[in-house]
């Protein structure tokens, strides 16, 4: 308990490296961290990719941007059922640049509502 957020991160990241996976999935993984912490968990995140596939849900376009190679942009299509639909995929440069979907391009530049 007498960790910081961060290190509890890495802790995580850490000890789901000791199982050997084949990659990973993380959700978040710099949310209410402080920036230090953020920037060691994208740090590790940079490494980690040489070897191992990493899948990442954010909110934070900054760090999905800063970190992936490519970005899927997907949304709730029926707010009843919260199924979602892939509405682009590409590299991430040409996603937060020069995306192909007009509703893409309004969320990364923060149109959407």
């Amino acid at each position: 308990m007498a960790l910081s957020g961060g290190q509890q991160q890495r802790l995580c990241i850490a000890r789901a490296l000791a199982v050997e996976p084949e990659g990973f999935l993380m959700e978040g993984p710099a949310s209410a961290l402080d920036p230090v912490a953020t920037l060691k968990i994208e740090e590790l995140m940079q490494s980690l990719k040489e070897t191992y596939t990493i899948i990442i849900v954010t909110h934070n376009m900054q760090q999905a941007a800063r970190v992936s190679h490519f970005t899927a942009f997907m949304m709730i299509d029926s707010p009843e059922t919260r199924t979602g639909v892939l509405v682009e995929y590409g590299p991430t440069a040409q996603i937060f640049t020069n995306p192909k979907n007009k509703q893409t391009e309004d969320y990364v530049t923060g149109r959407f509502d």
